[in-house]
């Protein structure tokens, strides 16, 4: 959301708008004003009664057209007619596009002279260089790690049964129910 182009300001025009600028056009900001943050949002603390407290719970509690708004990355992916998944950002491990371009990377930096031309170059063939198969090992491999994170598994228990049944397309029930009770003994 940024001001027009025929904003009357013009140092705003074209400028991204605050908060307090989008619930004034909306008509949701208080005649006192709002804080951005208060202490209970910050700590996480549950409340459905609390809706009005900061300028967050406006936005999220009464506004049903920002909980319903998509990012413009997925829609655009989503309009091309694809399927788009955001993996967790803090999860590299659940994120097999990492594994992908870590591939390619490595490629990029074995093949490359370190000129522009060549770099230009070798990119595209370094995407190109890491076939179908090694992709879906790394997607197979994000798929049993989001199963095995979806079960609460033992984080060091997750690497083992990653690592040692790698050949499987899933980690099979009995043996996680075993390894779950060995290592909550």
């Amino acid at each position: 959301m940024v001001f027009l182009i025929t904003y009357h300001d013009e140092k705003l025009r074209g400028k991204p708008k605050g908060i307090k600028q989008v619930l004034i056009e909306y008509e949701k900001w208080p005649p006192g004003g709002l804080i951005l943050d208060c202490k209970e949002c910050k700590e996480k603390i549950q409340d459905i009664s609390r809706t009005t407290c900061c300028a967050r719970q406006v936005i999220i509690s009464l506004e049903p057209n920002f909980i319903a708004q998509k990012g413009a990355i997925k829609e655009l992916i989503e309009n091309a007619g694809h399927k788009c998944i955001f993996s967790p950002k803090f999860h590299c491990k659940l994120n097999f596009i990492e594994r992908y371009w870590g591939v390619a990377k490595r490629y990029s930096c074995e093949n490359c002279d370190y000129l522009w031309k060549g770099l230009q170059k070798i990119v595209y063939e370094s995407l190109n260089s890491v076939n179908l198969t090694t992709i879906r090992k790394f997607s197979r491999k994000f798929w049993c790690y989001m199963d095995l994170c979806r079960k609460d598994i033992d984080r060091k228990l997750v690497e083992y049964a990653i690592k040692k049944y790698k050949s499987h397309r899933r980690i099979p029930e009995c043996v996680l129910e075993e390894l779950n009770k060995f290592t909550n003994d």
